[in-house]
């Protein structure tokens, strides 16, 4: 067993190995649209079929196009191949895609492991936080013909090609990354200017911390009231229905919860006018590093302005913030829930140590820090999915923080084992399915009138995972166990003192500076 704790790279791949391989010997594939599921059906397929005219010629709008990449990669791989575009031979293509994808999360997870030289504790909470998740072993075997998986990796290469100073391959990260997730433009921008472990002295940055929570709060606020109670906008059956008589409450919590963790974190990353000033100066004399910069905004320009189609996105702004707005306040402080059950172990250790996590983040640099205030302004919408290329910098973040906590290896391994089960791998989903195996079979959509069924078993066994369209009972269920599991870990990861020899190797409190 030492062996086998000593060797986490070993571990992760094979078991990834060991479920990806099961799934393709016994399936259990979303069935709605022949198992391209939803954005797979109406948007990818096509690109996937066909990517020059579905690009070129027919067009694609300026949202989508930035999640062509693991389509257009199949298309081309079939065509050199030889291969029939059938649909069983692209979900098959997808399974071993995903399989791939997950094998490079553990190179690019164990190389910024040592580089950061943390512990196996720490490293073993990575490996946890990236894998052992709802999105990665339930999420991407159920709904394979997705962009989720790619959009995690490119998130863990970019944060590790910061780390590791290496610029132009950061650069070319940046630039595929336009082609897997929309918000990796913003992202690559941050850790391409601010060069990596850049901090600032925090001493006399409590007046500008304030500042910036009252005004990220506010902004929020205001815009979830102007939503509701001002533009009267509705989703209506879209999304789980609103608790109306709570929205108040919603409203207030979810605005506390923007203004604390905007106002901690920047007392951990901002500095005085002063200090800003001085980091501004260092940056601005990075002409290299503003070349870069422009070139990635360019091509990103090129792609979704020159490229892409416009006036016809899937995604538009203005919905985009309605979707925020109601993923935030329509039940109660949903959006923490939705996270814990989505992710698992990074939220909940965060959620545990949360000074530590401020602390860490110090360590890390305005980079990552950047990263991180993002994160926490997204997370306000309960749709998780949305933060798949964030999760990384939350697992490195929490990393350094269970290397302060020097948790004992049997409690590592337990909470490995509660994220297993949380991840509900073991789910049959389409065990819940009344119409399995019929033709046309559109689980977990059905044939009622609007979306009233939705909130009903047994189609929650799939839309419960999913934020903005879990039922109140799962939700209820899904925060209890929540409660249980901040109990659990808090207990195994406790700091203690130490009297007796362990199999860890000597432990620092802080990562290493390359």
């Amino acid at each position: 067993m030492s062996w086998l704790y000593r060797n986490p790279a070993w571990v992760f791949t094979a078991l990834l190995l060991l479920i990806s391989g099961w799934f393709v010997a016994f399936p259990d594939i979303i069935p709605v649209n022949h198992g391209f599921g939803f954005e797979g059906a109406y948007f990818y397929k096509a690109v996937a079929t066909d990517f020059y005219q579905t690009v070129f010629v027919r067009g694609i709008n300026s949202y989508s196009i930035q999640r062509i990449l693991p389509f257009g990669l199949l298309h081309y791989t079939f065509r050199l191949l030889g291969l029939p575009f059938t649909d069983a031979a692209m979900l098959r293509y997808f399974e071993l895609y995903n399989a791939v994808v997950g094998v490079l999360l553990v190179y690019y997870w164990h190389r910024t492991a040592r580089l950061l030289h943390l512990t196996l504790a720490a490293t073993w909470s990575g490996y946890i936080g990236l894998l052992l998740n709802f999105a990665t072993l339930k999420y991407d075997t159920y709904v394979p013909f997705t962009y989720d998986r790619t959009a995690l990796l490119m998130g863990m290469m970019s944060v590790y090609y910061h780390l590791a100073r290496q610029p132009i391959r950061l650069l070319l990260t940046a630039l595929v990354s336009l082609l897997v997730w929309p918000t990796a433009v913003y992202c690559n921008v941050c850790l391409l200017l601010l060069p990596p472990f850049l901090s600032v002295n925090p001493q006399g940055n409590r007046p500008l911390s304030m500042l910036w929570a009252a005004v990220s709060s506010t902004v929020l606020a205001g815009l979830c009231i102007g939503t509701v109670y001002v533009k009267h906008i509705s989703l209506g059956m879209l999304v789980a229905p609103t608790e109306a008589t709570l929205v108040p409450l919603s409203i207030a919590l979810i605005t506390a919860y923007c203004a604390f963790t905007q106002y901690t974190v920047a007392r951990a990353l901002l500095g005085c006018p002063q200090e800003l000033w001085r980091v501004a100066r260092e940056v601005l004399r990075q002409p290299r590093a503003w070349v870069m910069v422009i070139v990635l905004i360019t091509a990103y320009l090129g792609l979704t302005r020159g490229l892409g189609t416009q006036g016809n996105e899937h995604l538009n702004g203005a919905t985009f913030l309605v979707n925020v707005v109601y993923g935030a306040i329509s039940r109660p402080l949903q959006a923490i829930v939705a996270h814990s059950n989505y992710y698992g172990l990074p939220v909940v250790l965060a959620l545990l140590y949360w000074r530590r996590v401020c602390t860490a983040l110090r360590e890390l640099g305005l980079g990552i820090g950047a990263l991180f205030v993002l994160l926490l302004l997204l997370s306000v919408n309960c749709e998780t999915r949305q933060l798949a290329n964030l999760l990384p910098v939350v697992v490195v973040v929490v990393a350094v923080v269970v290397q302060q906590l020097k948790p004992r290896a049997w409690a590592v391994a337990a909470s490995a084992g509660l994220c297993l089960v949380q991840s509900k791998v073991w789910l049959r989903i389409n065990n819940f399915d009344p119409t399995f195996g019929q033709p046309n079979d559109q689980f977990p959509l059905g044939d009622g009138v609007g979306n009233e069924y939705v909130w009903n078993s047994p189609f929650q066994a799939y839309w419960m995972n999913i934020g903005p369209w879990t039922s109140n009972q799962y939700l209820l269920w899904q925060g209890l166990v929540l409660l249980l599991l901040l109990g659990l870990v808090r207990w195994l990861y406790a700091p203690t003192r130490r009297s007796t020899p362990t199999t860890e190797a000597p432990e620092t409190t802080s990562v290493a500076r390359v």
